[in-house]
């Protein structure tokens, strides 16, 4: 066997570029739509923020103000659902090439969330993506899964060598 190592150096900027994130909470800002769009990507015009929100199911948020919609704090006016797929519309605007997307569909009813896997499919096919989540849906999708309970790696492979070896990852499919 051959140990391949890489070591990239970067700086804290260049790694915060590399990196999207998703969160579990999504903190929206006492600004407007565009603030907390533009906070992704700073040099993003109206026409590429408006486009984001439109592939995440929100070009509604464009009526009246638009992107001068004042959101107020922590964006209250908003459901929960909203403020998810305002951060996924960050992550999109962000474009960085490693993607960490933490319970991303949570709390999204089950046609907005086929939506944004779909959606993940389709602009984050050539990133890295680590996709944390309880949910077992689209796994089938990943090149590797990795089945964590109280802390510890019980399982580990792909979603069909880990439903081949029927363990703990295939009893879990069962109660779907």
């Amino acid at each position: 066997a051959v140990k391949l190592e890489a070591h990239i150096a970067l700086n804290e900027s260049e790694l915060r570029q590399t990196i999207s994130v998703v969160s579990q909470r999504i903190d929206v800002l006492n600004g407007t739509l565009r603030d907390n769009l533009a906070m992704a990507n700073p040099s993003a015009n109206d026409q590429q923020l408006a486009h984001a929100l439109t592939q995440v199911g929100l070009h509604t948020l464009l009526d009246d103000l638009g992107l001068d919609a004042w959101l107020g704090d922590g964006g209250r006016q908003l459901s929960g659902g909203e403020k998810r797929r305002i951060g996924i519309a960050r992550a999109l605007l962000h474009n960085g090439s490693i993607l960490l997307l933490d319970e991303p569909t949570e709390g999204l009813d089950k046609q907005t969330e086929q939506q944004i896997l779909a959606l993940f499919q389709q602009h984050f096919a050539h990133k890295t993506v680590l996709f944390i989540t309880h949910r077992l849906v689209e796994l089938e999708t990943m090149d590797a899964i990795c089945l964590i309970e109280q802390g510890e790696i019980v399982e580990y492979g792909s979603h069909q060598a880990l439903l081949a070896k029927q363990g703990r990852y295939f009893q879990l499919q069962q109660t779907l």
